[in-house]
């Protein structure tokens, strides 16, 4: 069985790890019925370079991605295309060959000129319907400076260096300075899911973003946009999902395939993969499975015995039919670690498969943009609409996120109608008669361990409460006195702001689940279904357990039987419903703005930090992840402190008026692994947020400053004058000011090898709080000796 509208990952891509970049090809089956490239270098595109926004006035900022768009007064034009310096002939190098030259400056009569800030580019190509039956999807190819997005059919299907773009309020997104001030050109790669592509004439455009107004040079080339095809005559593979294993050490993978034939996962370290070619030295596992309610067949496997800290391959399949070749990577296997929980992505609910799944795409790229070493993505429940609809579950499974940080599944109401929600997540230790579906429906419940911590996972869809007790009483009988924290998820929440607060059954599950979750010691509860964000007051046995807790209180210790309830708002937009005006006792926030929102776990030994964000902007107040809530959670006698791998000096203040503190539990400033650029590596981040609250009589002058120690590597050494930030203020509030930009000393000066100033407040400021952060930016000479440097960047408070 043939299904080329689902998200397909029988393709000949390769990606190569070691040096941080991804290379993608396309091989095609069918080359005589198939172009190889649908776009090239040479293609004609439609363009603009005046610095306008295309959709001015449109209260859909992509207007101008989508057919029908009127750019009849743009100029045309064949790539490649670029700037530099104003030059009439542009030299960017002998690598990057300039055919058409646009225009690089706001005016360029002007004295002190400024760079057009973003360029878009628009051009289109055929499919017959044939064509579109023969392939998966399509791989693209794209060279870049500084920042770059790609649509196609209205659809983002790439972005490269786009966080600014991201974080940018909606109404700027068109037009905005973005990237990381690019040396030269990069390539990407990227895919084309077959579900944003349709027969008969498609449409792609490209927003290309300078870094800054005063950016030397702009470039775009975009190389191929190839047919991927089906593969003839062997399986064809598709929603393949990397699943969590019982432990840190373990990886479950679900995939579907068209025939019924033996497969395996095989994987390896990334370091053996070279030259494009699978190593020989790969570890096989088979595969079991059976046929799909879609007329298919499945398969699990279980990737076992990894190592901390390594980045892996992996591909499933048989010969001469593998998958795509994916990746991921593991990290310590004890510590600190973030996940990322998402409410009911729900695809389909508003009745626009594609509008859902990019909205859901979306939430999934901001979400681990900004937390890139979250280990666990971890779903509310109600992945799609239709329980059954497997072109819904196609657009789920969309994200590559998917295949490349492990997924939790939880079963929601619109999941538990088919045997599909069981065929395609491969949960591990489930316990399929607690929880029990029927014949038809997906039901269990399940386990696991992830560095100290015990999950515990219920199919909320059933009430037999005879089963999930006891289950859960075993559960944490023999495990719970290994983990350092328990958390339960399950999709009804039973303590929401939502219309679904008041229903029957969950009423009948607020009824009977909250006395032994407080019973056997759980600490936080994960829950979807109300598509409203709500979080309870600390509660024992289903009531309040400090009568003094305040509402929205940021911080909140817990006693014996205290447990912290989370539900979650709708991470892909598709449905929002409002909240009651009853005021419920548990309720100490609740929020909908009818945006998107995921939130952040940090967990530590010490403690849990639940933030919740905006992956939407609602408004110029509430950009891009801005904060809808924000607690922290830590238990009566704990007194192991919050750990952060920052060192801190605190000047003696004034008791109790001026306050100062690192924000959340996340321990360490990973800048990740840098990336050579011409004659330096370089590498980015961010510092965790500091808030500051000032309540000082007569409002006091006071800073912020931080200095940069050696970086350290065994025997190996670097300065800190390498390190350069851009310091900010995330939350205003208390008149507090952002220190000034401080460049890496790879480029002249000290860098933060020396104080600088982070935030500041002069003197008669007003009274308040405000949280000050800071994108890190560190470029060393390309000579430095391999290795993970650390160094302490000591934090001082004056005031």
């Amino acid at each position: 069985m043939s299904r080329p509208s689902r998200r397909a990952i029988a393709t000949g891509t390769l990606i190569t790890l070691v040096a941080g970049s991804v290379a993608m090809g396309a091989v095609s089956a069918n080359a005589a019925e198939l172009p190889a490239t649908l776009l090239t270098t040479a293609s004609t595109w439609k363009f603009s370079d005046n610095g306008t926004d295309p959709a001015a006035g449109n209260a859909n900022r992509l207007a101008w991605t989508v057919a029908g768009f009127d750019d009849s007064a743009w100029k045309s034009g064949a790539g490649a295309f670029g700037a530099k310096n104003g030059a009439a002939v542009p030299n960017l190098g002998s690598g990057f060959p300039v055919t058409t030259v646009v225009n690089q400056y706001l005016d360029p009569t002007a004295a002190t000129k400024v760079d057009v800030p973003t360029y878009h580019f628009r051009t289109k190509f055929d499919l017959t319907n044939d064509q579109l039956g023969a392939i998966s999807g399509l791989s693209g190819s794209v060279v870049y400076d500084d920042a770059v997005q790609i649509f196609i059919n209205g659809t983002k299907v790439a972005g490269f260096a786009d966080d600014r773009v991201n974080a940018a309020d909606p109404a700027t997104q068109n037009l905005t300075y973005a990237g990381n001030g690019l040396s030269d050109p990069v390539t990407s790669a990227f895919t084309v899911p077959n579900a944003v592509l349709h027969s008969g004439t498609n449409t792609v455009a490209i927003a290309l973003y300078q870094d800054r107004a005063t950016s030397s040079d702009v470039y775009l080339d975009l190389k191929s946009l190839a047919p991927v095809a089906e593969q003839v005559g062997a399986a064809s593979l598709s929603d393949l999902v990397l699943g969590v294993g019982s432990d840190e050490t373990q990886r479950n993978l679900a995939w579907y395939s068209s025939a019924d034939t033996a497969q395996v996962v095989q994987f390896a370290p990334a370091a053996a993969y070279t030259g494009g070619a699978f190593p020989a030295s790969a570890t096989s596992v088979a595969a079991t499975g059976g046929p799909t309610t879609s007329g298919e067949f499945n398969r699990f496997a279980t990737i076992s015995g990894l190592a901390s800290n390594t980045a892996y391959v992996y591909r499933v399949g048989a010969e001469g039919a593998w998958s795509a070749v994916e990746s991921f990577r593991t990290q310590d296997f004890e510590g600190a670690f973030d996940l990322l929980f998402f409410g009911d992505p729900q695809i389909g609910s508003s009745g626009n498969v594609a509008n859902d799944a990019a909205g859901w795409l979306d939430t999934v790229n901001v979400a681990t943009q900004t937390y890139p070493d979250a280990e666990l993505l971890f779903s509310a429940g109600d992945q799609v609409e239709s329980a059954s609809s497997e072109a819904q579950y196609q657009a789920f499974l969309g994200p590559d996120q998917l295949r490349e940080v492990p997924f939790v599944a939880t079963n929601g109401n619109h999941d538990v109608g088919s045997k599909a929600y069981e065929q395609h997540f491969n949960t591990p230790n489930t316990d399929r008669t607690a929880g029990a579906g029927t014949g038809s429906a997906s039901g269990g419940d399940y386990w696991f361990i992830y560095k100290d911590v015990l999950f515990m996972n219920l199919n909320s869809n059933s009430r037999d409460y005879s089963t999930h007790i006891p289950w859960m009483q075993q559960v944490v009988a023999e495990h719970g006195d290994d983990a350092k924290w328990k958390v339960l998820a399950f999709h009804h929440s039973i303590y929401s702001a939502g219309p679904h607060a008041t229903d029957s059954d969950v009423a009948d599950r607020r009824a009977n689940l909250p006395t032994v979750i407080s019973d056997l010691g759980i600490d936080l509860v994960l829950q979807g279904h109300d598509h409203s964000y709500a979080r309870s007051y600390l509660l024992r046995n289903g009531e309040k357990a400090n009568a003094d807790e305040a509402a929205g209180a940021d911080q909140v210790v817990a006693g014996p039987g205290g447990v912290l309830y989370v539900t979650a708002n709708s991470a892909s937009g598709s449905k929002y419903y409002g909240l009651q005006a009853s005021g419920f006792p548990w309720l100490s926030v609740s929020n909908q703005e009818n945006v998107r929102n995921y939130s952040a776990v940090e967990i530590s030994d010490a403690a849990i930090t639940v933030k919740t964000l905006r992956s939407q902007a609602k408004g110029d107040a509430n950009p891009v992840n801005s904060v809808v809530d924000q607690v922290t959670l830590t238990r009566e006698g704990d007194d192991s402190g919050v750990a952060q791998q920052v060192q801190v000096t605190v000047p003696e203040a004034a008791a109790g008026e001026f306050a100062w503190s690192i924000d959340g539990t996340n321990g360490l400033v990973d800048l990740g692994t840098a990336v050579q650029k011409a004659d330096a590596f370089e590498a980015n981040g961010a510092i965790n947020p500091i808030r500051v609250s000032d309540t000082r009589r007569g409002a006091p002058v006071w800073s912020i400053s931080a200095q940069a120690g050696e970086f350290a590597a065994g025997g190996e050494t670097f300065s800190g004058k390498y390190l350069g930030w851009s310091p900010k203020v995330t939350e205003a509030g208390g008149g507090a000011n952002a220190g000034a930009p401080v460049g890496s000393g790879f480029d002249g000066g000290d860098g933060l090898s020396v104080a600088s100033t982070l935030g500041s407040a002069t003197a008669g400021h007003a009274f308040g709080a405000a949280k000050l952060g800071a994108d890190l930016f560190l470029k060393v000479p390309s000579n430095i000796a391999e290795g993970t440097y650390t160094a302490t960047l000591t934090l001082t408070a004056l005031s």
